[in-house]
């Protein structure tokens, strides 16, 4: 168990929702500031500008802001209905999130060079240490025994846990892709190149699984390449998600020598990509189900069997898949037809002028 300095055992009270007994003072601060939502441009903008004053500055205030956001995510994860902040697995992230605003805290800001790389190595430390926090809150979801969860009220909570996160894990990739390396994790993403990667991956992991490769045939409705800056490994995240769960519908339906069809068009403010499937569909009042974080219509995977990818299973693909793309301002949607197949419309928002999507 990890040793929690601002957090005690007797944090919790015992009633349907949990609230703090006893923070530190330095945590409470940090949870009543509020956070600075960032455009894309802006953080696109301070990766070509890489003089040593900006780095040191954007460590600066890393420091704050993380705390902050780290603050908000530990008091979000206590307060979780439904008795889980008592699970064993969602206990462990949310003294793995304490841990980790202690040691940031540890750290004065950083004024020079050599404390900039001391500070992004902690951060490195720290994301690594948070990888695997989908699927111990997957585990800690299925553990809970009530039939009268209110599904809304959970995926609300979770859709902020994990945008926050993916936010702090952007600005941790950023900040020491820059301090390490020179360069941006934002790039001029050529939307067709990501896709046949995803393409290719994804055929990979259902060759090695069923033995067979799915068709999935892409339609470019632009004669150019269409470029734009974006993150591309949140793009390729969004398209990995949705082709698993079409190539996986397939399988079932026994329909993998169907093709999956892709559509990708540029509009004026937004890229668009259609992914269309042929594995049967399902009724129009299961998409809140398709959003429910851990469900799944397929068995819960192994995750310690390295011999087999991971397809589905954890219940997560989708809805962190829909927040990817509204983190920076586009959407994603699902529109089944029953007894058929299920269209998904990608919207990335290519401009770079909204803010951060902060729930």
């Amino acid at each position: 168990m990890l040793r929690c300095k601002y957090l005690k055992c007797s944090l919790y009270s015992i009633s349907t929702t949990y609230s703090i007994v006893m923070v530190s003072r330095i945590l409470k601060q940090y949870f009543k500031k509020q956070k600075t939502p960032l455009k894309l441009n802006f953080l696109y903008q301070y990766g070509i500008t890489k003089s040593t004053k900006n780095i040191i500055h954007q460590s600066a205030f890393l420091h704050e802001e993380l705390s902050i956001r780290i603050s908000h995510r530990i008091i979000d994860l206590i307060k979780l209905p439904y008795g889980l902040p008592l699970i064993p697995d969602i206990k462990n992230v949310i003294d793995l999130y304490t841990y980790s605003f202690e040691r940031i805290q540890q750290l004065n800001k950083p004024r020079h060079l050599i404390e900039v790389e001391s500070f992004a190595e902690l951060l490195g430390d720290i994301k690594t240490k948070h990888k695997d926090l989908e699927t111990t809150i997957s585990n800690g979801l299925k553990q809970i025994n009530n039939p009268f969860i209110d599904n809304d009220l959970m995926n609300t909570k979770l859709d902020s846990f994990f945008v926050s996160r993916i936010g702090i894990r952007t600005l941790i990739s950023q900040h020491n892709e820059l301090v390490f390396n020179k360069q941006s994790i934002i790039e001029q993403c050529n939307i067709n190149d990501i896709v046949m990667n995803s393409i290719h991956m994804v055929s990979c992991m259902a060759r090695d699984l069923y033995d067979k490769t799915p068709i999935i045939k892409l339609k470019l409705k632009m004669k150019k390449d269409i470029q734009f800056p974006y993150i591309p490994g949140h793009i390729f995240y969004i398209i990995n998600e949705i082709l698993k769960n079409s190539v996986v519908a397939h399988y079932k339906q026994d329909t993998l020598n169907h093709p999956i069809y892709m559509d990708i068009t540029e509009g004026e403010r937004d890229i668009i990509i259609k992914i269309s499937d042929m594995g049967g569909g399902f009724s129009r009042d299961k998409i809140k189900d398709a959003f429910t974080y851990s469900y799944s219509t397929s068995p819960t995977p192994n995750i310690y069997d390295s011999r087999k990818p991971i397809i589905s299973g954890l219940g997560f693909g989708l809805p962190t898949a829909r927040l990817y793309a509204r983190y920076f301002g586009g959407e994603l949607i699902v529109n089944p037809m029953e007894n058929y197949g299920t269209d998904v419309y990608v919207y990335i928002h290519k401009l770079g002028n909204n803010v951060e999507t902060l729930y």
